[in-house]
């Protein structure tokens, strides 16, 4: 049996939920695959599970640590590692579905005749409170542009793979693709799924979509990566910034309204994430960034929801850009009750629907 696909976990301080992720990938159907854990930096009992799992299973389990550099940094290590065809990212708090490897191993050996550069799975999202299970954010649109299992697509002539819900996890790459392209992730940043999204979609020419596998995604639980409420959130800055540039350095204007939307989205998402006088500070930054964006971005989001959602849905983003380029508008953005109160006078005078995010 040859192994095609490496699974690369990184992990921090993720004794609570780690075993679950991990069995998740060693209790799959189809037993080609191998796994590379590697530890950034924990400080709680998630080494001694690490251990124990390499030991266990060392024809599949491989374990490296590693000193704080991010999950950036820890997949970048990992992949260093991967010896396999294919490699797939796995947070140590998510985990797979059973048939996850077999379903995406029978679709490329249907599909042989193609070089498939990267797979698109659609995850289900799992609330820790209720535990109930709910669709996948981009649901729709996914069943829209892969109307068939292992329908192949070029993301180059398909632009509305670019509006899919920012997540690495969901994507299974191939090696020789991200070799080619000389692909590496931001360290010890947040928000480190943002750029790879529109790197590797734009050098992208052959994506395969499945859409009866995917992982669990995990929501509303204590040691979230996405849930922290601390200095990392001004890293958003910095990705804004990133995802400018290379936008105007490779002249992809075509790219303006999904990189726009994702501005808009993660802006509002991470302001409503920070606290106090960190939020103020997120605040006045972002005001700043959208205020030096030219004008052809706001003709592209203008133009692309109006194009793609509803009128309602559309004047969300208008109401966003409209208090965050205005600095006397800013405000409503400093204090959560101000935030409430704002957004309901300002969608009573635009007529606009529910928020963005």
């Amino acid at each position: 049996m040859k192994e095609k696909i490496t699974f690369v976990v990184p992990v921090y301080n993720a004794e609570a939920t780690l075993e679950r992720t991990l069995n998740s990938i060693l209790n799959q159907t189809d037993q080609r695959y191998k796994i590379v854990i590697i530890n950034d930096g924990s400080t709680d009992g998630t080494e001694d599970i690490c251990k124990r799992y390499e030991k266990t299973y060392l024809d599949k389990v491989t374990y490296r640590y590693q000193e704080s550099k991010g999950p950036g940094g820890a997949r970048n290590y990992g992949m260093t590692l991967v010896e396999t065809e294919y490699v797939s990212f796995l947070d140590s708090d998510d985990w797979l579905m059973p048939e996850y490897v077999e379903s995406i191993l029978t679709q490329l050996e249907r599909h042989s005749e193609h070089t498939v550069e990267m797979v698109m799975t659609l995850p289900q999202i799992y609330h820790e409170g209720s535990r109930a299970i709910s669709e996948w954010y981009d649901k729709r649109l996914f069943e829209e542009i892969f109307h068939t299992e292992g329908q192949i697509i070029n993301p180059q002539e398909e632009l509305r793979v670019y509006q899919f819900e920012v997540n690495l996890c969901r994507k299974v790459l191939r090696m020789d693709f991200l070799r080619k392209v000389s692909f590496s992730m931001r360290e010890k940043i947040k928000w480190e799924d943002v750029y790879p999204h529109f790197y590797l979609l734009s050098q992208c020419k052959c994506c395969m979509g499945i859409g009866s596998v995917g992982f669990y995604y995990r929501v509303g639980g204590k040691g979230q990566i996405t849930a922290s409420r601390d200095r990392s959130r001004l890293d958003l800055l910095e990705v804004i910034r990133e995802l400018q540039e290379y936008i105007e350095n490779g002249n992809y204007e075509n790219l303006r309204f999904p990189a726009m939307r994702i501005m808009v989205r993660f802006s509002i998402w991470g302001i409503r994430m920070t606290d106090g006088e960190l939020r103020k500070k997120l605040v006045r930054e972002l005001h700043r960034a959208f205020k030096k964006l030219p004008r052809s971005y706001y003709q592209a989001l203008q133009k692309g929801t109006k194009n793609n959602y509803s009128k309602a849905d559309a004047r969300q983003y208008q109401l966003f850009i409209l208090a965050i380029r205005y600095k006397i508008c800013n405000i409503i953005f400093y204090d959560y009750l101000y935030q409430d109160i704002g957004e309901k006078i300002i969608k009573k005078i635009l007529g606009a629907g529910q928020r963005v995010v």
